[in-house]
């Protein structure tokens, strides 16, 4: 964990009272944490720091650490890893999804947060245009990538074709990313670790259908963008599914109610301000369809059209 990181953290448990963190190292390399913990003020409880990866998820979160399969499985961080890095390694069939999204970044002097940043490549983008960028995500398994790709500056992993059959990808990265300026946590979407107003620019892209509770992350992305000269990168397919989100839940799909409408529907009027979600609230600029693909074999594809919609303070 680099230092200039603890700054910007508070206490996922004590969220209201936006509880800032003691750090004690253990070992460190340069400006990085590689051994340590960080430590509640008000509560007292203590978040790892290990092999430099930040620990900041609530006590009800833990289990995620040590599931094998999911998004910590080895054929996940292979299908991710091709899907952020794919038009950098020329692969015929990528797509320019990242490109799309990293357009609409404006220059700051401000931080910007990536929630759900899998293997980094939108938190890459992002120091282009801010002066400091944190990149989380609940995979440990994603973000021991995205810190690998960080200090190592290349890529390279095995690519599944079929099986257990796979094929070496690499590239070297040379393309104008500040590496001293990101970093990387794992920290829970519902749970943002960070004092209110903190982020110039919060991008949530393809995340908001896999939380249990995406009215939750929207009132906890309000809380911690801040009030004036901000942007919020919201981009999703709302492809609702009851294995990650109960249907009452649901921000748009449902056949009645308040939500019996489309998802960026639902966006707009929530971005205009209904129920103070967004307070102040966010004036739309833009929107757009995103072509995405995740690579899971040579043979098997996701293709996603994912909405975005870009608000302004």
């Amino acid at each position: 964990m680099k230092k200039w990181l603890q700054e910007k953290l508070s206490c996922p448990e004590c969220l209201h009272q936006e509880s800032r963190l003691e750090l004690e190292i253990q070992t460190e390399q340069a400006d990085d944490v590689i051994e340590g913990q960080l430590t509640c003020t008000i509560c007292g409880r203590g978040y790892p720091i290990h092999k430099g990866i930040a620990i900041l998820l609530p006590e009800k979160s833990l289990p995620i650490l040590t599931e094998s399969k999911g998004y910590n499985s080895n054929g996940m961080l292979s299908s991710y890893l091709w899907s952020h890095y794919c038009d950098l390694l020329h692969d015929p069939d990528a797509t320019d999804a990242y490109k799309v999204w990293s357009s609409c970044f404006r220059n700051t002097d401000g931080c910007a947060l990536d929630i759900g940043c899998s293997v980094g490549r939108l938190s890459f983008e992002l120091t282009r245009t801010h002066a400091n960028v944190i990149g989380m995500d609940t995979s440990i398994s994603f973000i021991r990538k995205a810190r690998e790709l960080m200090n190592q500056k290349q890529l390279q992993f095995d690519m599944i074709i079929e099986g257990q059959i796979t094929e070496k990808q690499s590239i070297v990265f040379d393309n104008g990313w500040n590496y001293g300026n990101v970093d990387f946590i794992v920290a829970d979407a519902l749970a943002l670790p960070f004092p209110q107003n903190t982020f110039s620019t919060v991008a949530s892209v393809n995340i908001l259908e896999k939380v249990p509770d995406p009215i939750k992350h929207l009132v906890g992305v309000n809380r911690v963008l801040d009030d004036q000269n901000a942007m919020f990168v919201f981009s999703d397919p709302f492809s609702w599914d009851e294995a990650f989100v109960d249907p009452e839940h649901w921000l748009s799909g449902q056949t009645e109610g308040r939500y019996a409408c489309r998802g960026l529907e639902t966006m707009g009027r929530l971005f205009a301000g209904e129920d103070g979600i967004f307070d102040p609230p966010l004036k739309v600029t833009a929107k757009q369809d995103v072509s995405w693909k995740i690579r899971k074999t040579e043979n098997l594809w996701e293709h996603i059209h994912s909405q975005m919609m870009i608000g302004e303070r």
